[in-house]
């Protein structure tokens, strides 16, 4: 009996062992900080997925970074959009990257520049007499990170720029905030949300409020060094889709704006939109050839032929409009033989890349050309 005793205790001494042993197995190590990280970032993920705003977008163009600003047909009521290097006609390498937004009336300018600790801030300079005055830091957006690409609505209360603040989803992201007339700075700014922020970089977003367009820029999903640049109908108020009625894989087409086309709800409405962002470009490039901007330094701009004081320089003012010209033309040819190449079938593609390179090609020299010749064009003016 004694025996039976001690073999039994035995065995349930073995058994508790394993036990404890199987429930130290199925105890999972501790998540390290990136895995507690990237666990953060899909639940902000998941709950903006749930707030995607209702969007309908007319158009999308893939191009390089360094272009956009140059292409985008913003009608003259809104103001305008700059590269701060050359709207200042500045070399230095730390400003390269740095956007600059210019009022309607020429008279008020907000941009990027490094501040003391060699981080991006927005500041805003007017114009007095024919010199911009001392630049001024925006206030009320200390907090914020890395800030760049501004755009100010024709409100001059309401503006848009993109951040890296820890809010957003990766990279930059696009926010909005108003001016507080009362305590003279601006309101806690807002990320806009899905579909326009991603985890990629989301950067320039523009509103056309005569026209009802609007445009915004991203790197998601794209190569290197290249960015898509999407036309949408502004929404009067924020409309969000039903993330009850669509499953989570739509949701995340949706806010990935997988196909433009998904999103035409009313083909009436966007035929009409497509219709003005036509108009809007044409009228552009007519006003191109007859009127152009001409940034001689920081406190003279030319705004036609005669205002070049030497004849030199006004004859390459005139070979400058001419590549200006040749520029766009090449653009607008890409712009349609990329969409052409998009939706070709896999036996039609490399003819269409041999019309496309040579013709990307070409358009890499004028840039480049029509650079050398401004800078030829300002050596001329400033003798």
């Amino acid at each position: 009996m004694k025996k039976l005793f001690i073999f039994a205790l035995l065995i349930l001494l073995t058994l508790g062992a394993s036990a404890q042993r199987r429930r130290r197995a199925k105890t999972p190590p501790p998540p390290t900080p990136e895995e507690l990280a990237e666990m953060a970032r899909r639940e902000k993920y998941d709950r903006k997925l749930q707030a995607i705003e209702r969007v309908t977008f007319i158009d999308s163009i893939l191009l390089k970074k360094s272009e956009v600003m140059d292409v985008l047909s913003l009608g003259n009521e809104s103001g305008s959009v700059h590269p701060y290097n050359k709207f200042f006609a500045s070399s230095e390498k730390d400003t390269l990257d740095c956007a600059l937004f210019c009022s309607q009336l020429g008279d008020k300018i907000i941009y990027a520049q490094p501040n003391s600790a060699s981080v991006l801030n927005l500041y805003a300079s007017e114009m007095i007499g024919q010199k911009w005055s001392k630049r001024v830091a925006l206030p009320g957006l200390e907090d914020s990170v890395s800030l760049n690409y501004p755009f100010m609505l024709t409100d001059g209360v309401t503006m848009y720029y993109a951040s890296k603040s820890e809010e957003g989803l990766g990279g930059y992201d696009i926010y909005m905030t108003r001016w507080d007339d009362d305590d003279q700075c601006f309101l806690k700014p807002e990320n806009i949300g899905m579909p326009f922020n991603s985890p990629g970089n989301d950067y320039l977003y523009v509103v056309d409020e005569f026209n009802q367009l609007g445009w915004f820029v991203t790197d998601r999903g794209q190569n290197a060094d290249t960015v898509c640049v999407y036309c949408f109908i502004p929404n009067e108020v924020r409309r969000i889709y039903n993330a009850g009625e669509l499953g989570y894989d739509t949701l995340v087409a949706y806010a990935d704006i997988r196909s433009i086309k998904d999103t035409w709800v009313d083909k009436n409405r966007v035929a009409e939109a497509q219709d003005r962002l036509l108009s809007i470009r044409n009228k552009t490039k007519k006003i191109s050839t007859n009127r152009f901007r001409f940034v001689i330094n920081d406190m003279i701009t030319y705004t036609n032929l005669a205002q070049f004081r030497h004849n030199e320089s006004r004859k390459l003012a005139e070979r400058w409009l001419k590549m200006m010209t040749e520029r766009d033309e090449a653009y607008r040819k890409l712009d349609i033989l990329r969409k052409q190449y998009s939706e070709a079938n896999e036996q039609d593609k490399p003819k269409l890349s041999e019309e496309i390179m040579p013709l990307e090609e070409r358009y890499e020299i004028l840039i480049i050309d029509i650079a050398s010749l401004e800078k030829e064009i300002r050596t001329f003016e400033q003798r």
